[in-house]
């Protein structure tokens, strides 16, 4: 009988190149691609893009595309849910300091809504123009993106009705007005290349929305 402790078992730990695991490194590439992938179906349209056009534009082969995406298409819905996110956090950021004042928090919210849309054009046209041409690619996520942020708009409110009771099928419509009033408004002022000053995008919306609060019995607007 061998009298030898049991050797120790070697740990061995993930390899790493430049200070990075392999499973960071393909989320990098990953994340890269969907980027890529927002500009270009953004300012191009996701018709006329191709997956070598969005591989150049990434820096990284076909090889390490089919690595983390099956198809272009399961591309777009990965860069419209990304686009979409980072809208949405862009506008709960800036009306988290308002949520106990309804007419800042209108304010703060319509002014992120569209600052985001100036400030990120492709990202903007990819959510509020491209989305509407690839809609059966989507599949249901254009809905839930939809109702996320009819969602996000009853959840602002809800605080703040004090008024006569309204039956939530008729708010959630409402919530749904809301919203489109601004999509509209962002593709418009987008196929326009923002010749319309802000503020008044601001301004008029805002009345709109105040119309609404009236109605509701808003605390600050009836």
């Amino acid at each position: 009988m061998s009298t030898h402790p049991p050797a120790a078992v070697e740990q061995t730990e993930p390899r790493s190149y430049g200070g990075k695991t392999a499973e960071e490194r393909q989320a990098a590439r990953r994340q890269a691609l969907v980027d890529a992938a927002v500009h270009l179906f953004g300012e191009q349209g996701f018709a006329t893009v191709s997956i070598d056009a969005i591989c150049a534009e990434a820096g990284l082969t076909k090889r390490y595309f089919y690595e983390a995406f099956a198809s272009r298409e399961v591309l777009l819905s990965a860069a419209y849910e990304a686009a979409t996110r980072e809208y949405m956090q862009s506008i709960l950021a800036a009306v988290a300091p308002h949520l106990s004042d309804a007419r800042k928090l209108v304010r703060a919210g319509l002014q992120e809504s569209f600052g985001f849309v100036k400030r990120n054009p492709a990202k903007a046209r990819l959510i509020m123009i491209e989305a509407m041409t690839v809609r059966s690619q989507l599949g249901n996520m254009y809905g839930e993106r939809y109702d996320a942020f009819v969602d996000l708009m009853l959840q602002f409110t809800q605080p703040f009705l004090h008024g006569p009771k309204v039956p939530n099928k008729v708010l959630r419509v409402m919530a749904k007005s809301a919203v489109g009033i601004i999509i509209h408004l962002c593709q418009s002022w987008l196929a326009n290349d923002f010749k319309q000053p802000m503020a008044e995008l601001v301004d008029g919306t805002e009345r709109v929305f105040a119309g609404m609060g009236r109605e509701l019995g808003v605390k600050g607007y009836a």
